[in-house]
């Protein structure tokens, strides 16, 4: 059996803490695989990661060579046959791409030497992908295009048919990535791939087929008079869009999730057809500030793991949003590739060298447990060219790094990590189309919709860090699997899918209390009249964007602030209890009709760090039994606690200002910890205190739960991570 139970991968019968080490063996000389793999033992590591660079193994004359009779590089068996007698397990990342700052991604130079190989652009230009620390990113190919597929399946075949005695059960290798964040290399706008027209012509007419049955019913739609389906020509212009496009604009970002889905399922199935089936993984795409992935890459058949890559790009709060989505949605947040260390052009390592501070290491070590991820594959752990901060270099000497990441490890084995809990009562409801619009950036009718992302939603998830309180992120809106939570937040615009607002009358009935920020949907999600919501609650929402004094009735006496407006909110239930209003216009209110309570505000909610709007906010979340039980005199530290029976795992995180940057300044400085641990279920009234990262000759701090309570000082660097037990004495 292959698979993820209680938070650990499982392998037949065994099971393995989820943490493993990237080692890409044609970088680093086969004389140092030895002394490398003794190393990441005595590290405390039972799984290595490497990826298989195409472009070495296939030349250009096609011959395909895994032995390495010729260039040493190319021995991936004798990796195999070292990693198995170590005792390894192995996951294994053929690509075909896989960036890691290699040349073309992996991809081998003959493939374009094909003209038809190419994406293209709504222009019908090809896509050259960006460089990554000074390496040559190539070009997309078009990922369901015959001639790419026939030259994918030669190299894969080969590939299968000589690593598959390494597979599970027969074998080390029981996981396996195929392609690197499928996403069209990023290119996130509609726009951007893939317009090659031997790929709309195969299958384009088929996709909307599927949707539609009767052209009929697509012409009604789109407002066109098509002869058939493969007469319909895809959206290429995606400025100043009215609602009448957006129809066939929402159906061309469903086509290009198809494509990338059945490419990902083409290339399992090459592996099914030799009856071998690891485990298959699916890394998601995250673009800075959203909190869904670009695209949701879960295989239909539901047997694909996803995760996702952390590296330094974005800011902390990215971060955390990935954690919590992968929890929220799949009960389990692993990092594919988690970084430990950073990229670089050779002439910048050059000029700076290789070293990499520990405490950003441990910033985020363990940033990425305090919210939420269960399993890292630390990428890179050896060293190797484009890179630096390695915790051993390619000749298996042991760098500083190293000692942080064994301490860690043996922190994981003494908390129980798999086992720690940190209950979330507060989630949030993300929409895909809304973030299509988003990535439309012009659309005349949704140009609030921006705003109510990043600053209503994203903002929404920024206070509820501030007030250290937990969250999760879900896509999926079902109502049996949300009835743990006591809140569910959810922006909304003017249009919603039918099915999501009979949802959330669903929720409402069970008892579950709901916010909605933004405005009250007309319309479905193809635009016909939909307001199932306002008929329901008898409520309706007028568009009005603007910004002005907000006056509430929360916390009994209310209060004023200053926020962006999306509209007005009009009701004729007297049972509706009004909240807040600019002017005499109705902005917040409150319905009771139903088990659960429905907030409904048509104003940013986000405080932007707007003390008296933080106020508000405090105030509806005490309304709802969500009382924050953590505290730090410095807001910028962001706490977590984690429990298993009567001990608790309190983590600290003291991220570096505004981006993530691979490099950080430290500074020192003294913070007041408050925690209630009777809130967290942790009673005793004795408490021992132990830094799990300090080493052995760390000495625990005796402590009362009411000095804790009260508020203990606490020195941190910034950036850094820090993880305490806390148990009786």
């Amino acid at each position: 059996m292959l698979g993820v139970e209680s938070n650990k991968f499982t392998i037949g019968k065994d099971a393995y803490y989820p943490f493993a080490v990237e080692m890409q063996y044609f970088r680093v000389d086969k004389k140092y695989w030895s002394i490398c793999f003794e190393r990441i033992r005595k590290a405390g590591f039972r799984v290595i990661s490497t990826c298989v660079p195409w472009n070495l193994h296939q030349d250009k004359s096609k011959d395909i060579d895994f032995s390495g009779f010729v260039d040493p590089r190319k021995d991936l068996i004798v990796f195999l046959e070292l990693a198995r007698e170590f005792g390894f397990k192995i996951i294994l990342r053929p690509g075909p791409r896989i960036a890691s700052q290699w040349p073309h991604g992996g991809l081998p130079e003959f493939l374009f030497s094909d003209l038809k190989i190419f994406a293209r652009d709504a222009r019908g230009q090809e896509i050259k992908l960006d460089n990554d620390a000074g390496v040559d990113g190539g070009y997309l190919p078009s990922y369901l295009h015959s001639h790419y597929l026939h030259y994918l399946r030669t190299y894969f075949k080969a590939f299968v048919e000589t690593t598959k005695n390494y597979i599970h059960p027969r074998g080390p290798i029981f996981m396996v990535e195929l392609d690197f964040e499928t996403s069209f290399g990023r290119k996130l706008h509609p726009g951007s791939a893939d317009y090659n027209p031997d790929v709309l012509n195969k299958y384009y007419p088929g996709f909307l087929a599927s949707r539609y049955e009767d052209i009929k019913k697509l012409n009604r739609q789109y407002r066109e008079n098509n002869k058939d389906f493969e007469s319909v020509e895809p959206p290429r212009n995606f400025g100043e869009l009215d609602v009448k496009d957006l129809p066939k604009v929402f159906d061309w970002f469903k086509f290009r999730e198809f494509i990338l889905d059945a490419y990902l399922a083409n290339l399992e199935d090459i592996f099914k057809s030799y009856t071998v089936e690891p485990l298959f993984f699916r890394s998601l795409y995250f673009d800075s500030g959203d909190f869904l992935p670009a695209f949701k890459l879960k295989s239909s058949d539901g047997e694909s793991m996803v995760g996702t890559n952390v590296f330094p790009e974005g800011t902390y709060f990215d971060l955390c949003q990935k954690g919590r989505y992968l929890k929220g949605e799949y009960d389990f947040a692993w990092a594919s590739s988690f970084i430990s260390g950073f990229s670089a052009t050779a002439e910048d390592i050059k000029l700076k060298g290789k070293k990499y501070p520990d405490g950003l290491r441990r910033f985020y070590l363990v940033a990425g447990l305090a919210n939420g991820f269960k399993g890292y594959n630390h990428y890179m752990f050896v060293d190797r060219d484009h890179w630096g901060g390695a915790p051993l270099a390619n000749d298996g000497t042991i760098t500083p790094g190293y000692e942080v990441i064994r301490r860690f490890n043996g922190a994981i084995l003494d908390m129980k990590l798999n086992q720690l809990e940190n209950t979330s009562k507060i989630c949030i409801i993300g929409n895909r189309q809304y973030q299509w619009i988003r990535f439309l950036k012009d659309c005349k009718q949704f140009e609030y919709m921006g705003q109510l992302l990043t600053d209503t939603a994203g903002g929404f998830c920024r206070d509820l860090k501030r007030l250290k309180l937990e969250y999760d992120i879900r896509e999926t809106l079902d109502p049996d699997k949300l009835k743990k939570y006591s809140l569910v937040f959810i922006p909304s615009a003017e249009f919603m899918p039918e099915a999501m607002q009979e949802g959330i009358v669903e929720l409402l009935k069970k008892g579950i209390n709901v916010i909605l920020c933004g405005l009250l949907p007309r319309f479905d999600e193809n635009f016909h009249d939909c307001q199932v919501l306002s008929k329901f609650l008898r409520i309706k929402t007028t568009l009005g964007i603007g910004i002005d004094f907000i006056k509430h009735k929360m916390n009994g006496g209310g209060g004023q602030f200053t926020a962006g407006l999306y509209g007005h909110i009009l009701t004729t239930d007297a049972k509706v209890k009004k909240l807040a209003a600019v002017k005499k216009k109705t902005v917040g209110v409150a319905s009771s009709k139903y088990k659960g309570t429905l907030y409904l505000f048509s104003f940013e909610i986000g405080s932007s760090g707007d003390h008296n709007k933080m106020t508000f906010l405090e105030s509806l979340l005490a309304e709802n039994n969500l009382i924050p039980y953590m505290h730090c005199s410095d807001p910028s530290l962001d706490m977590a606690v984690h429990t298993l029976d009567k001990k608790a795992i309190l983590f600290l995180v003291a991220p570096p200002p505004g981006e993530l940057p691979s490099i950080a300044d430290t500074s020192e400085r003294e913070v007041i910890v408050r925690i209630d641990l009777r809130r967290a279920g942790v009673s005793s009234a004795r408490l021992k205190i132990t830094d799990l990262l300090a080493g052995e000759e760390a000495k625990p701090l005796k402590v009362t739960s009411e000095n804790l309570r009260r508020g203990i000082p606490m020195r941190i660097n910034y950036p850094d991570g820090r993880m305490f037990l806390l148990e009786k004495q």
